[in-house]
């Protein structure tokens, strides 16, 4: 009876470790890097280029009450941030969201 019991708590670990491995995992951000090309209330554009295939391409993002922006180490609202064309940034994006293309967080440098 004690090696059963054994033998079942092993797989209730196992799958108790399996269940946070899969969510640990399910989150799947991208990072996206470049320059601004535009900044609207509600959208950014940003123009990227591939590093393998040197590829330039134009990638455009939404922006929402939940998106976080960072301006040098500082956390500042969208508005505050001031981004403006040609400016280097990194956008982060949640690729498994319901909803695409949705900035989870942007990366500015110091101003």
């Amino acid at each position: 009876m004690k090696v059963r019991q054994s033998v079942m708590a092993l797989f209730g670990a196992i799958a108790l470790l399996a269940l946070v491995a899969s969510t640990i995992v399910g989150a799947h951000p991208m990072n996206y890097q470049g320059t601004v090309i535009s900044a609207g209330p509600a959208k950014l554009a940003i123009k990227t280029i591939d590093e393998k295939t040197k590829k330039e391409s134009t990638v455009t993002f939404t922006i929402d009450r939940n998106t976080k922006v960072k301006r040098g180490d500082r956390l500042v609202s969208y508005a505050d941030a001031k981004i403006v064309a040609n400016e280097r940034i990194v956008v982060i994006v949640d690729m498994d969201a319901a909803t695409k293309m949705v900035a989870e967080e942007i990366r500015l440098g110091a101003s």
